[in-house]
């Protein structure tokens, strides 16, 4: 037990508090192995003082005393006696990578020079080894990472006085599979196996992270795996920031970041990852029109050989070249909406693939407006082609543009359905001039920008929530593991759509139905508000 006074004038009465609880629970001390008044002593294994903890001297002196281990059992000293100062070496587990190779192949020892060297700046390091430092009471402290090919660390520490001074180093090798991690993954798993070993310090201190990545994006894009996002959920239960690194004021802290500097700043970037395949994705379209109904149908290809499909019902009259246009609308308003950026479009409707390539002019109003509806999708793809294949090629979205115009009854569960309830080159676009705040605004601002609200209380709770939602493309989503995203509404568009859809023919929407009986209630509230089921 160790007693630490901040003044000699507050030494007699923190001894007195811990006495008296001492003797509350009936606990004794032993006199002879009692020191009172001393300004620094061991404890625990390390040098206490007023000027920080550093390690122990014998436990120093003993590691750079060792001659070059001559078999596995002496490596596995060394490795231990390192184990002992983990808190006190930067990226220790880069610097015991060679010898924990040595130790995979234990009845093959050699003693290669990349051990030796390794051995060598291991000593030049801890003749030199840091002093750490307590962190005052409520103190934010900061955290930098690091991360190279076979292990990550981090080392978390306080400004005082305007320099920084480091308070614990952490780190770890890589096993198998995580040496395969992108680098934004590896960065990621570094802050989750500090905040994991160092979870006293997350829990009492306010955390920023200074880096030079947009980790903070990265955690809350929605193309990230599951793996980061059960990272990100981890992470949410500290109060974590994220801040540009600022100039490095402590040499220990400089060598920590140089010797660590092997992901370069495009790996980590979202705007230099390859998300998509450059490579053009295919969209077969196909419309429908009977006195049945009109329909659309569409099937989307990915380079890799994924396939989609998606079904389209007109919900009012339409000719089949109208069809045709509502089908290849729907298409690219997908293709964008995944973030599809090269596309080639399979139609075979001889009217509207010359019409879109220029070869035949539009000469009936309604020609004209779907048109210029279509070139204007189009400007959004960096590299568009269309071309007329023969029926017989198009029979899946012919197939679906059928079955649409009529009923959904015989589309499987696979296939996306759509009901459109007026031509699209009639919808207006409305300009929302009311902006009130909803539940999802303060969501939607620390997601976007990282705002919180000045009450900390407050902005704790909302970066406890934010780790069950994305914000993607101007949509807030609450994030699902085994079914998919589920769009947040405002509290209007929820009314809306919980109003029963006889679009269909075939009586009120089933989801209609389910969103109805739940009724109005705001997130996390159990029974709906009265009057309004």
């Amino acid at each position: 037990m160790i007693v630490k006074s901040r003044t000699d004038q507050r030494l007699v009465p923190d001894l007195r508090e811990v006495l008296d609880i001492l003797l509350k629970s009936r606990m004794r001390l032993n006199p002879k192995k009692c020191t009172f008044g001393v300004r620094s002593g061991r404890f625990l294994g390390f040098l206490v003082s007023r000027n920080g903890i550093r390690a122990n001297p014998d436990k120093l002196q003993a590691l750079m005393d060792m001659a070059p281990p001559r078999s596995v059992k002496e490596v596995q000293r060394l490795t231990g006696r390192m184990a002992a100062l983990n808190r006190f070496l930067s990226r220790s587990a880069v610097r015991g990578l060679s010898f924990f190779r040595v130790l995979k192949a234990p009845k093959d020892f050699h003693w290669t020079e990349e051990c030796q060297k390794a051995f060598i700046d291991l000593k030049i390091y801890l003749a030199e080894l840091p002093s750490l430092t307590a962190p005052e009471l409520g103190e934010t402290l900061f955290l930098y990472l690091s991360a190279c090919n076979e292990a990550v660390s981090a080392v978390l520490v306080r400004e005082d006085g305007g320099a920084q001074r480091p308070v614990y180093y952490v780190s770890r090798a890589l096993q198998g599979p995580e040496t395969r991690y992108s680098p934004a993954e590896k960065l990621v798993l570094a802050l989750v196996h500090a905040a994991r070993k160092l979870r006293p310090y997350f829990q009492a201190h306010g955390i920023v992270v200074l880096t030079d990545q947009p980790l903070r994006q990265i955690l809350t894009k929605p193309e990230v795996s599951g793996r980061m996002t059960k990272w990100a959920v981890e992470l949410a239960e500290h109060d974590i920031g994220y801040q540009p690194r600022k100039a490095i004021k402590a040499q220990a802290l400089a060598d920590f970041l140089a010797e660590g500097a092997s992901l370069s700043l495009t790996e980590l970037n979202p705007q230099h990852e390859e998300r998509l395949p450059k490579e053009p994705w295919v969209l077969f379209v196909d419309g429908a029109s009977s006195k049945e109904g009109s329909g659309a149908g569409l099937l989307l290809i990915s380079p890799t050989g994924e396939e989609l499909t998606y079904a389209l019902r007109l919900d009012f009259p339409a000719s089949n070249n109208e069809a045709e246009y509502e089908a290849l609308l729907t298409g690219l308003r997908i293709a964008h909406q995944m973030g599809i950026t090269a596309i080639q479009v399979r139609s075979d409707s001889q009217l509207v693939v010359l019409q879109v390539l220029g070869e035949y002019e539009a000469k009936d109003e309604v020609m004209k407006k779907y048109l210029a509806k279509v070139r204007e999708a189009v400007a959004l793809f960096e590299t568009f082609e269309i071309e007329r294949v023969p029926r017989s090629q198009n029979k899946r979205a012919d197939a679906l543009s059928k079955l649409a115009s009529s009923s959904f009854a015989h589309l499987s569960k696979e296939v996306l359905v759509e009901v459109l309830k007026q031509k699209r080159i009639n919808q207006v676009q409305l300009l929302a001039i009311d902006s009130s705040a909803t539940w999802m605004t303060p969501l939607v601002d620390f997601l976007s920008s990282g705002e919180l609200p000045e009450n900390k209380a407050e902005a704790r709770r909302i970066q406890l929530r934010t780790a069950k939602y994305a914000y993607a493309g101007g949509t807030l989503y609450r994030r699902s593991y085994l079914s998919p995203w589920l769009k947040c509404v405002t509290p209007e568009e929820g009314a809306r759509f919980a109003a029963p859809s006889a679009s269909s023919g075939d009586g009120p929407h089933p989801q209609s139905l389910a969103l109805r009986s739940m009724g109005d209630r705001p997130p996390g509230s159990l029974s709906p508000s009265p009057g309004k089921i």
